[in-house]
Order: C-alpha cells, then sequence, then structure tokens
C-alpha cells in the first residue's frame, strides 16, 4: 500500500496535479471576476456574440441599418406592400347555452393575412381553442368556448397586406376550426 502511494505521489504525478489546479482555478477565478461592466464598448466583434442574446432593450433605437436584415426571410412581401397593410375586425358574441363559437376577419379582395390574432372580452369567462390564418389566407379565422349564460364576446383581427403570392404550406393546409 504504501509502495503504491509512493509510486502515484512521484514527482511529476505532484507537478502535473498542481498545474492542473492553477489552470482551472485560473479559469474558475476569471469567470468569477469578468462582467460585462468590464467589457469596452466597441470591443466585441459582431461573430463573437451567439444569435438571440442580446435584448431588445439593448438596441438603441435607430441603430440598425438594412445590412442587418436578411432579405431572403421576406419572401412575399414586398416593402411597398407594408404601407397597405390593413386591420380587420370581426366579434361574435358566444351563445348563452355555453357553446363554441368561430369567427372569420376576412382581408379586403387582393390581400392576404399575413397576421393575426383573438381575443375574448372577459378571458375568465371562457378560452380560444385556436387561431390562424384561414384556408387561402384570405383571412384569420379563430374558435373559442364561453362558459353557460357568461356573455362573452371573441374579436378576431386579421393583419392584411397586398402580397406577389401568399407562401409557406399554409395554402395547403386544410383549416378545420372546432364545432
Amino acid at each position: 500500500m504504501i509502495a503504491q502511494t509512493r509510486r502515484l505521489l512521484s514527482f511529476s504525478n505532484v507537478i502535473a496535479c498542481l498545474a492542473l489546479f492553477i489552470a482551472l482555478g485560473g479559469t474558475v477565478y476569471a469567470a468569477g471576476k469578468i462582467s460585462g461592466k468590464q467589457v469596452k464598448k466597441s470591443s466585441l466583434p459582431g461573430n463573437r456574440i451567439k444569435p438571440k442574446t442580446v435584448p431588445a432593450n439593448r438596441i438603441k433605437p435607430n441603430s440598425l441599418s438594412g445590412k442587418q436584415i436578411n432579405e431572403k426571410t421576406l419572401t412575399g412581401i414586398s416593402a411597398a406592400s407594408l404601407a397597405s397593410v390593413q386591420y380587420q375586425a370581426t366579434t361574435v358574441q358566444f351563445p348563452s347555452d355555453g357553446r363554441f363559437a368561430t369567427a372569420t376577419a376576412n382581408c379586403p379582395a387582393g390581400s392576404y393575412a399575413i397576421g393575426g390574432g383573438a381575443t375574448l372580452s372577459n378571458s375568465e369567462r371562457g378560452n380560444i381553442n385556436e387561431n390562424g390564418p384561414s384556408p387561402l389566407r384570405t383571412g384569420w379565422t379563430a374558435s373559442g368556448y364561453a362558459w353557460y349564460g357568461s356573455g362573452v364576446a371573441m374579436t378576431v383581427t386579421a393583419v392584411c397586406a397586398v402580397v406577389d403570392k401568399p407562401g409557406g404550406s399554409v395554402n395547403s393546409v386544410q383549416y378545420q376550426p372546432a364545432g
């Protein structure tokens, strides 16, 4: 047993372990002592920042130029069509006997839903089951349920714009609201 311990405590093993502890200790010390306040402004290049780690409230207004926009992600929507964005809304009252209701906010002719949503007049008395673009993206459809005798209304809003052609696989999806 003593012979084995002596072999393990050779000069080279002791120095190697000591070097390992010093190296690890330095990293731990640096990680605990360096904070964002100690990093000089403009000293980090963009390729050293992980994607989606800078929150919006840390970006100065008007500090981003068009260089930061990936134009390939803007398919089907032109800058000119953004000026013609319209909001279309429709409201439906739930039946007083506590049933499902479905409503669609339709876009004007020639425009398509690029977004939308649904809200309840009283979210404690009902719920929205699902909402999304209508089958041909010509509007936004939502369905929900309200408790018996609750008198709740659901408002569905479509964000509409003139686009060359609605993209993605939404056109092939057969959207079936509950009800």
